[in-house]
């Protein structure tokens, strides 16, 4: 079995990243998602930084809106797109971190997909990320 605290996240982290945009429709993150089978897209603006995260926990939550007691139907509210729905204060890592790091974030912070970011004069852009089946996969011989 490899040493996994000498293994990093960069070593892992599948790249380039699949994004999308706070403008990329509810529709295009469906067909997205579908394509791709992620859990999770970063969202990021035209250059690649970092805005957020969007995960199919919150297109869930999307769809549940019409059985809240006050919305009537998807249809009426007022999301339209990736931007109304995404999280921010996403946690991200730098690829040079242990993936042992990232391992404990996301049993800590019970997530399953973590941007791997490095900064540039623009910002913070996403150059991959991290999933809990990339990590399982540096627990095999």
């Amino acid at each position: 079995m490899r040493e996994i605290l000498n293994v990093t996240v960069g070593e892992l982290m599948s790249k380039p990243a699949v994004t999308v945009t706070p403008e990329t429709s509810i529709a295009s993150l469906r067909t997205s998602m579908a394509a791709h089978d992620f859990n999770a897209f970063p969202v990021v603006n035209d250059v690649g930084v970092l805005l957020g995260m969007v995960t199919r926990l919150d297109l869930f939550r999307l769809y549940l809106l019409p059985y809240a007691q006050f919305i009537p139907a998807v249809e009426d509210t007022w999301v339209s797109s990736v931007g109304a729905i995404m999280s921010r204060g996403v946690i991200a890592l730098y690829a040079t971190e242990p993936a042992i790091r990232a391992m404990a974030l996301m049993v800590d912070q019970r997530i399953r997909t973590i941007p791997i970011v490095e900064d540039t004069a623009a910002g913070t852009i996403v150059i991959g990320v991290v999933t809990r089946r990339d990590l399982n996969a540096a627990l095999a011989d």
